[in-house]
């Protein structure tokens, strides 16, 4: 209400009759010429009372009609005067009406100036369709523009009922449906084109039908018999060119049957839906192969040998079809020691996620050979060059030795990893960040060392996360780091900035977690770990049976009873929503039991409160009772996937200390 180019905005700030022509209103919105193609004055007059503004009122006139003369405006003015009058007397009874979200367009008969060609619904449906056309090019999901079709055919057509139906290969699905009974919806969704129904006829005959009232094929769609009686139905095909695309359905009573005169109105609308439901559904399919491509260039699951405990996050700058160049791995070694690898190529695009591939798994390779994170460095950097691709990337190697505490980091242009021991930060010195991989073929690369001490945090991140100083933001470092905090919930504090710094900073972020535990022969005896295949059923009960022999070798038998429902629920959710292997990694601490579950399905874990018929036999009361009975738990995506993990306190800290040494 603050753009006094439009006449209701300045009525409304000044409480006066204000005008406006259309040219001036174009002048500052030239994408409403859609609105209305022909030269219009517009009036607004504020619905002001005493005590309440209730809004304004806007009347327009055609300005080969002459526009609005005096008269006429002081007529608006009694108009408005005498609704607020009424909402007045709402207002005071505690009645006051909300207004709609699709405004009320009524027209004035005027059959002498358009020489009895203009119904009274013409005007109406005409401001609606043209409105339809502004909104629909803004939106990218389909279920979007058939909610805003919806929602502009009930509120402004005036439909009782209304059906969007889809094609998909063979079968036409329901996308969208208003005021229909609940049976008839269950029977229509899904319905063969080869079965004959009003919305598969007009697809086969891509025409429009009108269905009367006593037509029986049209019967007990309503939830009201006696609407049957009353209703008739419009259904038109949704046609891109000859090309049919679902159908649209609308039930008017007899109040509205001069919409069936309104042919050209009605196909227009069924042809801007069409082209609308083309485009946001080929987006959608490139937006979901995109992102599928993307996932499929992560880690499907981050290793976690014995001494170190990892975690990643991945987020995307954009909802578009543009794959970023950001990657991360963790790699086992030869020798047994773990590499963690942090790379960003050049560019947004197809070309991008290529060469990250490509380049993630030759970095996988040379580590696989043994070779230390400056050799990789070089090696990565000469198969780049010879690739010819004109993209450069960056990218951090840290190789860590569990038994030691031995740490190699090399950089190619890339942040250098952020280390922490007891919430302080490590200095890095003598390290020697190189240039980018890709831009000069005799490029070499040196690594610095240092030792880790127990305890010690890595975190490695690409420039989505940093600000324009090239470093993470200090107050989101400092407060994450601050105190104990388990990894995950690190990571989500994190990354939980990155919606903020995308605004400004059009590129991904990937966020390289681990945490360096001790030894890894001390590290051994406190962790265990299993594997369970996507079709192993008996999965949640024979984790069961091994988590009850950890505890018991532990000396902590009394957790087991506990211990075992908990990670039944979540390795059951896993296993039955999840549709993909799901690793249990349980970790023993002086005073707590910490387990971890985790999958490569990216889809967070969903909590249920009643019980489910598929998984009856292992849990089925899924994250609400994991809620109730944990000292702390949690659902963090990781990446590719996600990982759902919960504690128990040890009763006895003191016998927790004493097995632990």
């Amino acid at each position: 209400m603050d753009d006094d180019v439009y006449p209701s905005a300045e009525a409304w700030r000044t409480g006066r009759v204000a005008t406006a022509h259309s040219t001036e209103i174009m002048a500052g919105h030239p994408d409403l010429s859609v609105l209305a193609p022909l030269p219009y004055q517009a009036a607004a007059a504020p619905l002001f009372s005493a005590t309440h503004r209730f809004g304004t009122i806007t009347a327009f006139w055609l300005s080969a009609h002459g526009g609005a003369d005096r008269a006429q405006l002081e007529r608006l003015a009694e108009i408005a005067a005498d609704l607020t009058a009424g909402l007045e007397e709402l207002a005071d009874r505690g009645q006051a009406p909300e207004p709609p979200r699709v405004p009320v367009v009524v027209a004035v008969d005027d059959q002498a100036a358009d020489g009895g060609r203009m119904t009274s619904a013409t005007a109406p449906l005409i401001y609606h369709l043209h409105k339809l056309a502004i909104l629909l090019p803004g939106v990218t999901r389909t279920r979007d523009a058939v909610d805003l079709a919806m929602e502009r055919v009930m509120s402004g057509f005036g439909a009782s009922a209304a059906i969007v139906s889809l094609i998909d290969a063979d079968r036409l699905y329901l996308a969208g449906a208003s005021g229909c009974a609940r049976e008839f919806l269950r029977t229509a969704n899904g319905v063969p084109l080869g079965r004959s129904t009003p919305e598969t006829d007009a697809v086969a005959r891509q025409r429009q039908t009108l269905y009367a009232t006593a037509d029986p094929r049209v019967r007990g769609r309503l939830p009201d018999e006696a609407s049957d009686d009353d209703c008739f139905w419009v259904v038109l095909p949704l046609l891109v060119g000859d090309r049919p695309v679902g159908a649209l359905s609308m039930a008017f009573d007899q109040r509205h049957k001069e919409i069936v005169a309104e042919q050209a109105t009605l196909t227009a609308l069924a042809t801007v839906l069409a082209q609308a439901v083309e485009r946001t559904q080929m987006h959608e399919a490139r937006h979901e192969l995109a992102e599928g491509l993307q996932q499929a260039l992560l880690p499907r699951m981050l290793p976690q040998p014995a001494g170190v405990v990892s975690t990643s996050r991945y987020a995307s700058a954009t909802s578009g079809i543009e794959l970023g160049g950001d990657w991360y791995d963790l790699i086992g070694l030869p020798a047994g020691g773990v590499a963690m690898v942090i790379g960003d190529v050049e560019g947004h695009n197809t070309a991008a996620a290529v060469v990250m591939g490509q380049l993630r798994s030759a970095v996988r390779a040379y580590a696989a050979e043994g070779h230390d994170p400056a050799a990789v460095l070089t090696r990565a950097n000469q198969l780049l060059v010879g690739l010819d691709t004109d993209l450069f990337a960056t990218c951090c190697c840290v190789w860590l030795d569990p038994d030691t505490g031995r740490t190699q980091i090399a950089s190619a242009g890339h942040p250098p990893p952020l280390i922490f021991t007891n919430a302080a930060a490590v200095p890095l010195s003598g390290l020697d960040v190189g240039i980018p991989l890709g831009i000069e073929a005799g490029a070499r690369y040196e690594a610095a060392e240092l030792e880790l001490e127990p305890g010690a945090l890595l975190a490695c991140f690409t420039d989505g996360l940093v600000d324009f100083a090239g470093d993470l933001r200090p107050e989101a470092v400092k407060a994450a780091f601050a105190g104990e905090r388990d990894l995950e919930s690190l990571a989500d504090q994190l990354i939980g900035g990155f919606e903020d710094l995308h605004v400004q900073h059009a590129d991904d972020a990937a966020l390289l977690l681990a945490r360096y535990e001790g030894p890894s022969a001390e590290a051994r005896r406190n962790v265990r770990q299993l594997k369970i295949h996507r079709r192993d059923l008996l999965g949640a009960q024979r984790t069961r049976a091994l988590l009850r022999q950890w505890l018991d070798g532990w000396g902590l038998a009394d957790m087991a009873d506990e211990e075992e429902l908990l990670v039944s629920e979540v390795v059951t959710n896993g296993l039955v929503h999840g549709d993909s292997d799901v690793y249990v990694y349980v970790r023993r601490y002086p005073e707590r039991v910490r387990v971890e579950v985790r999958d490569s399905d990216p889809h967070p874990a969903q909590a249920v409160t009643i019980p489910r018929e598929e998984d009856q036999a292992e849990g089925g009361r899924g994250l609400v009772i994991v809620s109730a009975l944990a000292s702390a738990w949690g659902n963090s995506p990781g990446g590719r996937g996600k990982t759902v993990w919960f504690e128990l306190p040890i009763a006895d800290p003191e016998r927790g200390r004493h097995l632990s040494t």
